[in-house]
């Protein structure tokens, strides 16, 4: 079947299920718009080429989908450069489609040029200046595996003009096979038993839990491990939902902003189990003295987050899912009588702590604080609603204020 290259790229995005694109028209990119109306993708426009970026990064945080942001060339391309850093520290999957001059003017500082290509590259999980027409369909496909498989992140797709113009033989390839890139799913049942056998011996363990936890849909196995073995449990701000806000085991945000419970916690643990965080300075302070009396483990999908920022006794690398369910299996080889009573006075001590120390605000009733907006919200939600927040202390507030009881609930930079 001969194809343009505006016609590929729709039946592409249909076959990857795309059902939603965030984007903005622009002359590089207005065959693709022509081709639009002809399939069933709803396009949402938006009124600048950052808001499409950051329309399609919030649209795959709160939907687990790979976010889709179309723009034209020059500003249009660098308008998105924001937005694609976020998606980047957050690992949230995109794929976005820049309109690019024609190929043989690339390079000659042509109307709207802009080495996007080589701007995006620090901030990309990969990208691609598609050269063929040709080559098109699989630059695709690897574009959408590379987004959404192991760290998920954004990838960038570089359409020239004329290549958006040029005609060629569509088929969609099957399967995605990369050369030096091969991510690790399964966990190493060596490591899983060496993190089984740590948890049997704590006394104070702790569970530490960041995005990581959210994006590969792992919290019930989360919520199992901790309340099967009596492990309190804190996150990050990107792993707030990962855990219910209500539960008994829990002990709040962890960090600068977090709370008096769950940063005592981590000074006081014995062993730390990190699933899908990366041990950021926000969490950590300083990182000789962070959880200095504890045994650490970590589950991570990508092998540069373990022991970059603090060493660890125990590392796993794999999907954070794969590995929970490696551990519970591991620990059902273990015959402890009750660890209720075994880890029953630690998650006493820190529920005491909990209730002693919360977090608290004064309201004198000259003035309406953020902190008693922010729980009204939740008191009229039910805690139902989706949360999203800009960056600042407004943030924190939403955070610290509002309790989340599942994945997906809080849409927020992390970065």
């Amino acid at each position: 079947m001969l194809l343009t290259g505006a016609q590929i790229l729709m039946e592409c995005l249909k076959r990857e299920g795309v059902d939603l694109i965030f984007g903005f028209p622009g002359g590089a990119v207005i065959d693709i718009y022509d081709e639009l109306p002809k399939h069933p993708i709803r396009h949402i426009l938006v009124r600048h080429e950052q808001a499409a970026v950051h329309a399609a990064d919030g649209y795959a945080r709160a939907s687990g989908k790979v976010g889709v942001c179309l723009v034209t060339s020059g500003p249009g391309a660098t308008n998105t450069v924001t937005g694609i850093a976020t998606a980047y520290m957050d690992s949230i999957p995109l794929v976005i489609f820049t309109g690019q001059v024609p190929t043989h003017l690339i390079g000659n500082d042509a109307f709207q040029e802009a080495d996007i290509v080589g701007i995006t590259r620090p901030c990309t999980k990969h990208n691609y200046l598609v050269k063929n027409v040709a080559d098109l369909a699989g630059i695709i496909k690897q574009a959408f595996y590379l987004a959404r498989t192991g760290r998920p992140g954004p990838v960038l797709v570089d359409l020239p003009k004329n290549v958006i113009n040029a005609t060629a033989e569509f088929t969609y390839p099957k399967a995605c096979a990369m050369r030096g890139y091969n991510p690790n799913f399964s966990p190493n049942r060596k490591q899983l038993r060496k993190a089984a056998e740590l948890i049997a011996q704590s006394s104070r363990p702790v569970i530490y839990a960041g995005g990581g936890v959210i994006s590969s849909n792992s919290a019930p196995e989360l919520t199992i491990l901790a309340e099967k073995y009596q492990i309190p449990v804190t996150t990050t701000l990107m792993g707030l939902g990962a855990f219910p806000g209500d539960h008994p085991l829990w002990l709040g945000m962890l960090g600068m902003h977090g709370t008096y419970t769950a940063n005592m916690a981590i000074n006081n643990t014995d062993l730390l189990i990190a699933v899908g965080a990366r041990f950021d300075d926000r969490v950590t302070g300083r990182v000789d003295a962070f959880a200095s009396r504890a045994k650490i483990i970590h589950l991570d999908i990508d092998p540069t987050s373990i022991s970059k920022n603090v060493a660890v006794d125990v590392p796993i690398v794999a999907d954070c899912k794969q590995g929970l369910q490696g551990c519970l299996e591991e620990l059902e080889k273990f015959t402890e009588p009750d660890w209720a009573s075994k880890h029953g006075e630690w998650v006493r001590t820190l529920s005491e702590m909990r209730a002693s120390h919360p977090l608290c605000y004064t309201q004198d009733g000259s003035t309406i604080k953020p902190q008693w907006v922010v729980e009204k919200i939740y008191e009229l939600s039910g805690g139902d609603a989706i949360i999203s927040t800009e960056v600042g202390q407004n943030q924190m507030w939403a955070a610290q204020f509002y309790t989340y009881h599942s994945p997906r609930t809080l849409l927020t930079s992390g970065g």
